[in-house]
C-alpha cells in the first residue's frame, strides 16, 4: 500500500472472482470490486443496492469459492487490497481487476490508492464507469490500465445524456489510450438516431476503440430488450457513423455467475 492510501476508507458492496461478462473483453478471469454510492438512477440500473452503502461488504475467501466473509464498512483500502491479492491465487489466475459500482469514480482517491497497491502487485487494474465524471478520472487515470465509459442514453435511463461530460471522458481517454470501447445499453423503446447520434459522438472522441451496444437484460421491471431486428436497425444507424460496432449482451447472467 502506497503511503497515499493510509488510513482511507470506502464503501464496498463485494468483492469476487468472476469472468467479465461485458464489453470486447467478455470470457476474461476477472476480480470484481463493487463500491457503493452512486449519483445516478438508470431505470435499467441491474446493482441497485449499490445506492446506499451496505453494513457490511461480501468478500469471497477464495476464487469463485462458495464461501465469503462480511467486513465492516467502510472497508480499509488496505484491507480490500489484502482480500484482492488473496484472491489472485495462484497469481496471474485473473487477466485484472475491474473496479465497478454503483459509479467507483465517487471515490476517487481511494481508487487511486487501491489501483496503485494492485499495480505494485502486477495486476491490471480496470475501471467501469458512467462516464459522467471527467475530472474523479482524471484524477485516477495514472494509476490505472484501462477504462470502460457506459454511455447512458436517455432513452434507457430516463435521465438526459450527459453529452458534454462523457466528451471530456473520451477526449481523456483517447490521449492516454486506455479505452476499451464506448458502451451504451438499448432497450426496446431506444430510437435509431439516438443510437446515431451516440455512434457519431464516440467517434468524434474515442475513435480508438469499439462502439458497443448492450442490449438490456431484462429483469422483470418491465423493461424490454429490442428484438432482434430492432437491433439489427440500431446496430446499422450506429454504423453509418462509427467503423466499428458491435452487439454484446450480458453474458454472465447466461452462465449463471455473477
Amino acid at each position: 500500500m502506497t503511503t497515499t492510501g493510509v488510513g482511507l476508507k470506502v464503501p464496498v458492496i463485494e468483492v469476487f472472482s468472476s469472468v467479465q461478462g461485458e464489453g470486447p473483453r467478455v470470457g476474461e478471469r476477472q476480480v470484481f470490486v463493487r463500491l457503493a454510492g452512486c449519483d445516478l438512477r438508470c431505470a435499467f440500473c441491474d446493482t441497485p443496492e449499490s445506492f446506499p452503502a451496505p453494513r457490511v461488504a461480501r468478500v469471497e475467501t477464495s476464487p469463485g469459492g462458495p464461501r465469503e466473509e462480511q467486513l465492516k464498512n467502510p472497508l480499509g483500502v488496505d484491507a480490500l487490497l489484502g482480500a484482492v491479492l488473496a484472491l489472485d491465487d495462484p497469481r496471474g489466475l485473473h487477466a485484472a481487476v475491474s473496479i465497478t459500482g454503483g459509479e467507483p469514480l465517487l471515490h476517487p482517491a481511494a481508487v487511486r490508492a487501491l489501483a496503485e497497491g494492485l499495480q505494485a502487485a502486477g495486476l491490471a487494474v480496470h475501471i467501469e464507469t458512467g462516464g459522467h465524471r471527467p475530472g474523479a478520472l482524471r484524477h485516477v487515470l495514472d494509476a490505472v490500465d484501462r477504462v470502460t465509459p457506459d454511455l447512458k442514453l436517455e432513452s434507457a435511463t430516463g435521465e438526459p445524456t450527459p453529452w458534454d461530460a462523457h466528451a471530456e471522458t473520451y477526449d481523456l481517454l483517447e490521449a492516454a489510450g486506455k479505452g476499451v470501447c464506448v458502451k451504451a445499453i438499448v432497450v426496446a423503446t431506444t430510437p435509431a438516431d439516438e443510437v446515431a447520434a451516440a455512434a457519431r459522438h464516440a467517434c468524434r472522441h474515442l475513435p480508438s476503440v469499439p462502439f458497443v451496444l448492450q442490449p438490456v437484460t431484462p429483469r422483470g421491471d418491465g423493461i424490454a430488450r429490442p428484438s432482434a431486428s430492432h437491433l439489427l436497425r440500431l446496430q446499422r444507424a450506429a454504423a453509418h457513423h462509427h467503423r466499428d460496432v458491435r452487439v454484446i449482451p450480458q453474458v454472465h447472467p447466461l452462465l449463471g455467475v455473477r
